[in-house]
């Protein structure tokens, strides 16, 4: 009798496991230090950056992570060429599987550690069918400027014939 108990219990936990993944973490509260707003500003050209730590689950991949996440401004003198910056201070849900119609920005920390200058992630590009271009930024040792280069993916514009990228490819921001 004790035999079949125990039998059924590691069934039972075998069952489980397979039937449950394991939560992952991937939090840094470190990343909080960059929330806020950055700029870049070069003749005519404005960017405007606003951040925002973030921390989500998603429920299908038992996964919580913690992020910056962004929303942007592009001008070309008064005249603005791309924006989702009205969302800046919208209200973020955490039980989110990184739906990106609220941000267009998202990046983490490469290693979470107050020492790690690099951010890695990506841009949706509004102006070209929402394309997301890859981001790495690098910060000095201040943390309070940031160079900025994006670049696109290899399959970008095969399904949306989009082509190009409306912000510049590179361009240091500073924090406000």
């Amino acid at each position: 009798m004790k035999n079949i108990f125990f039998a059924m219990l590691a069934l039972m936990t075998t069952v489980y496991s397979f039937g449950q993944p394991p939560q992952r973490y991937d939090t840094c509260s470190v990343i909080s230090q960059y929330a806020g707003e950055w700029r870049y500003t070069n003749g005519n050209d404005t960017i405007r950056i606003y951040f925002q730590a973030y921390r989500f689950y998603s429920p299908e991949i038992r996964f919580v992570g913690e992020r910056l996440i962004g929303w942007h401004e592009y001008k070309q003198g008064n005249t603005i060429i791309e924006s989702d910056y009205q969302r800046r201070f919208s209200n973020m849900i955490y039980n989110r599987d990184n739906d990106t119609t609220m941000f267009s920005i998202i990046l983490r920390l490469e290693q979470c550690s107050n020492s790690c200058l690099e951010l890695r992630g990506t841009i949706n590009d509004l102006s070209q069918s929402n394309e997301s271009k890859d981001v790495i930024a690098l910060l000095d040792p201040t943390k309070t400027n940031m160079n900025w280069t994006q670049k696109h993916g290899e399959s970008t514009g095969i399904i949306t014939g989009a082509h190009g990228m409306t912000l510049p490819s590179q361009f240091t921001l500073t924090k406000q």
